[in-house]
């Protein structure tokens, strides 16, 4: 089978065609199958499809053309299909005996023509005429062969059963027959459960009289379907989170994984590396800097089908008090597109000083002049980290995705400002700075948005950064003998969105 695009039936002044149909090469043995883990309404259904044949059938009736079938056993069966000198037939058994019949006395053997066929059943109707109606390019049928047979009022057919439901090929004996593929084409094939509809729900007369499609608009029940047979030349993607916001699919990423779509096609992106730990400051010497902020990395890129490898990067590790200095966050990495992680804050170790670190965004200087000097960004991915100063024992406030973090003064400095993305449908400021550590009685700064707040003076310790938005971890407070810990960066997250519809 293969998609063919088609332009037999134009559109008109409504703007709707029927764009593509799929290709039923009877020499390939095509069909398409379905079977319903329910059962639904097997009184009252429509079945409706555009059909262009490529041959006639070679024997007739078993090796008919076949459209729609439900198959359950030899006397529980039902078909509808061309037969060989080109009738439209349907065919139903439900027993021994054939309880459903319909024979058209035209033929229909135009190879280049489309057929609209629509088979709408209700077999609760009093009326028989009223139960089983076939209709072709919008007019009911009325002319059949002498063996017409109606349905019994509220007769049950094998539609809708928990048993195959085929397109295409028709079964007989447990096992689909040969003879029975379609051979042309097919387009807009809508199954609706539980209405018996007419053609004005899926065709109209167009300006110079000739029938053609319409979009169904209505509902399909619990086991209807619609194929279109449409390719979009929009992509699928699999890996990560999946949510959908309007017309798109947002993947998101916590977590390493993998981004896979199956065809060419466009995305959006955001990639935040992990943030940088908060520095533990020197209870002699001055609070710790905040951690700056994971590189923040957004825009459009062009995706093939192939594996894409996702790193989130893990939030720095904080400083500990009297002990181990902070680390910077790790890079979070799609395709091509390496967000850096953010820099540490300022700290005191058992035995060194040590300065703001670099990274995406840079991370505060300490509250002494040992270390007082701040870290530098990554270039458009963050900020630098704000100074510490030694007058006040503050520590300075680590670089944001949208601002620089503060000095420390009058109190600790307060982070940098993170940046929103609307790119899985709600606004989210991610990427701030850890605030820096104060001194003494001074208050800790502020957190910039998904950073972490520095310490207030005396032991207490930073916040940590809020995890996958790659904020920095707060600086300690200090005061005397006395410090706390820093506060650990947060970890980084990937998103990667694209318009499925």
């Amino acid at each position: 089978m293969s998609l063919i695009n088609s332009t037999a039936i134009p559109s008109g002044a409504t703007a709707y065609e029927l764009e593509q149909s799929l290709r039923f090469n009877q020499g390939d043995s095509p069909y398409l199958s379905r079977t319903p883990t329910s059962a639904s309404n097997r009184k009252t259904w429509t079945f409706s499809c555009w059909v262009k044949k490529s041959s006639l059938a070679t024997v007739s009736p078993q090796h008919a053309q076949s459209l729609f079938e439900a198959y359950i056993d030899n006397d529980n069966r039902l078909r509808l299909y061309f037969d060989d000198t080109g009738p439209l037939s349907f065919l139903a058994r439900v027993g021994a005996s054939t309880t459903m019949r319909m024979l058209t006395n035209a033929t229909y053997r135009d190879f280049s023509s489309w057929y609209h066929v629509i088979l709408a059943i209700d077999t609760t109707q009093g009326t028989d005429t009223n139960r089983l109606k076939l209709y072709v390019n919008g007019e009911q049928i009325t002319s059949f062969t002498s063996n017409l047979t109606y349905p019994s009022q509220n007769a049950e057919t094998p539609i809708n059963s928990t048993n195959a439901h085929n397109i295409g090929v028709g079964s007989y004996g447990g096992s689909r027959y040969a003879g029975t593929y379609l051979n042309g084409y097919l387009g807009e094939v809508n199954f609706i459960d539980g209405q018996q509809l007419t053609p004005a729900d899926f065709g109209e007369t167009g300006d110079y009289g000739e029938w053609k499609p319409i979009e169904y608009s209505g509902s399909y029940g619990t086991n209807g379907f619609y194929l279109s047979f449409a390719t979009s030349g929009l992509l699928a993607a699999t890996g990560g989170t999946v949510t959908t916001d309007g017309d798109y699919k947002v993947h998101t990423f916590t977590s390493n994984g993998t981004f896979t779509p199956d065809i060419s096609g466009e995305v959006d992106y955001l990639v935040i590396a992990g943030g940088g730990g908060g520095g533990n400051g020197n209870g002699g010497g001055g609070a710790g800097g905040g951690g700056g902020a994971g590189g923040y990395k957004t825009g459009t890129s062009a995706v093939t089908a192939q594996a894409y490898s996702i790193t989130v990067g893990a939030g720095g590790t904080a400083g500990a008090s009297g002990g181990s200095a902070p680390t910077v966050g790790a890079n979070s990495i799609f395709s091509s597109f390496t967000s850096t992680g953010g820099g540490k804050g300022a700290s005191y170790n058992s035995s060194s000083y040590v300065a703001g670190g670099n990274g995406g965004s840079g991370g505060g200087g300490g509250g002494n002049t040992p270390y007082a000097a701040s870290g530098s960004a990554t270039a458009g991915q963050g900020n630098n980290g704000g100074v510490g100063l030694n007058s006040t024992g503050n520590g300075g406030g680590g670089g944001g995705a949208s601002a620089v973090g503060a000095s420390g003064t009058p109190v600790g400095g307060v982070g940098g400002a993170g940046l929103s993305s609307s790119i899985t449908g709600s606004a989210v400021t991610r990427a701030g700075g850890g605030g820096g550590g104060g001194w003494v009685s001074n208050a800790g700064g502020a957190a910039g948005t998904g950073g972490g707040a520095g310490g207030a003076g005396g032991a207490n310790s930073g916040a940590a950064g809020t995890a996958n938005t790659g904020g920095g971890g707060g600086g300690s407070g200090a005061n005397g003998s006395t410090q706390g810990n820093g506060g650990a960066g947060g970890s980084g997250i990937v998103i990667i969105r694209y318009k499925f519809q």
